[in-house]
């Protein structure tokens, strides 16, 4: 490594210890502009490559930081920038990560944003495990209240709670009688679940899902809303069906996300492996893995993606790529419990970065604030958005 980015090193270690200078400062927002007078480098890559980059930049940042400070792998579309095999790039990108968030945070703080709006965005945590069971006589269970253990027995039907975040049913070959259960997380919760053919399934924040205590017939069927990851346990002879809004899903054994929030407009079902099939009142569609199918009003259109970034939430992760920031703030509102009120027109500023959801909140509004076009305003626990 040369003398100027050891340097660059330097200063950075000097911000992560709150010991940075003005003249520092300066010298790190030039050594960063350098590089932002190259903006093509991106545009000239295919889709492909330009994951592969950014893989391949994710895990040098990590090896280089270290497991605590490798977590603050956010950054603006604008920001992001791949590198060639050169080594002088290669540290260079390496460290324009950590460089984009670390200063553009400390310019904010330096620029004197209002006291209280720290200390409310502060009182804000990230969701945690929690769901509510409603049973087939009506009877609501607190899941992030209840303790470990069988919380239910519903004729041969056992329904345990094995540890925070995680029902499990089992079932009996022989079941007398089957109810119709729903588990709902609320915003800011998420809850795993085991239905009675060991099919898993994953909520995220403001979902849920009705299903029977156990499986019997010709086929297995659900209904969910939100977004809801499956794991879908093997069974030619009874098909599995999830229904939503606006589609039918249809498969036999697969791993496979859908995405509900925005029903009204459209739902995005995303293939990880096996198959499915697509319904909705007017066309079926057959998806392969790493494809999505979008189904807007009538329509329905298919369209291929990376799996990986579809499912970061149920790994722990917002996972962004060109999003447009409405979408950004609205994901981030669901986990957060924040309630969204936008002013102004929509923006057409995109984002593209990846935000561990553990993350306090005041560290996610600190990273809103480098939106060009727009200006955040905490009140209580409702988040301002002012486009500029």
């Amino acid at each position: 490594m040369d003398d100027q980015n050891q340097g660059i090193l330097d200063i950075l270690a000097k911000y992560e210890d709150g010991r940075i200078t003005e003249s520092e400062l300066q010298e790190l927002e030039e050594w960063y502009a350098s590089f932002e007078a190259n903006p093509d480098l991106i545009d000239s890559l295919s889709p492909e490559e330009r994951a592969f980059r950014k893989q391949q930049l994710q895990e040098r940042i990590f090896d280089q930081l270290g497991p605590e400070t490798s977590s603050a792998a956010a950054i603006p579309k604008k920001r992001f920038f791949p590198y060639p095999s050169h080594r002088l790039w290669q540290v260079a990108a390496s460290l324009i990560l950590l460089c984009t968030v670390s200063f553009y945070m400390f310019k904010k703080q330096s620029d004197g944003q209002p006291a209280s709006l720290t200390a409310q965005s502060s009182t804000i945590n990230p969701g945690t495990d929690q769901a509510t069971l409603t049973l087939g006589n009506g009877e609501q269970i607190l899941l992030d209240d209840s303790k470990n253990g069988e919380l239910s027995a519903e004729g041969n039907i056992h329904i345990n709670k094995l540890k925070p975040g995680n029902l499990v049913y089992t079932a009996s070959k022989k079941v007398s009688k089957i109810h119709s259960n729903t588990l709902a997380t609320p915003r800011g919760g998420r809850y795993q679940l085991t239905l009675a053919d060991g099919t898993q399934v994953w909520l995220n924040a403001q979902s849920s899902i009705t299903y029977p205590s156990a499986f019997q017939g010709s086929s297995r069927e659900v209904t969910i809303s939100g977004e809801v990851y499956f794991e879908v346990a093997h069974n030619a002879t009874m098909p599995f069906r999830v229904r939503s809004e606006n589609q039918l899903i249809e498969v036999l054994g697969t791993h496979f996300n859908v995405n509900t929030y925005n029903a009204k407009s459209r739902t995005k079902t995303t293939l990880l492996s096996g198959s499915i099939a697509l319904t909705n009142t007017h066309q079926r569609i057959i998806l392969k893995p790493g494809e999505q199918g979008i189904v807007a009003g009538h329509s329905m259109s298919v369209k291929n993606v990376d799996p990986a970034e579809v499912i970061a939430w149920k790994e722990g992760y917002f996972d962004f790529t060109d999003a447009d920031i409405s979408s950004v703030i609205d994901e981030l509102g669901r986990w957060y419990n924040v309630d969204i009120h936008y002013q102004g027109t929509t923006t057409p500023e995109t984002f593209t970065g990846r935000i561990p959801r553990s993350w306090p909140f005041e560290k996610v509004l600190n990273l809103l604030k480098t939106f060009k076009s727009i200006q955040v305003e905490m009140q209580g626990r409702r988040l301002i958005v002012k486009t500029k």
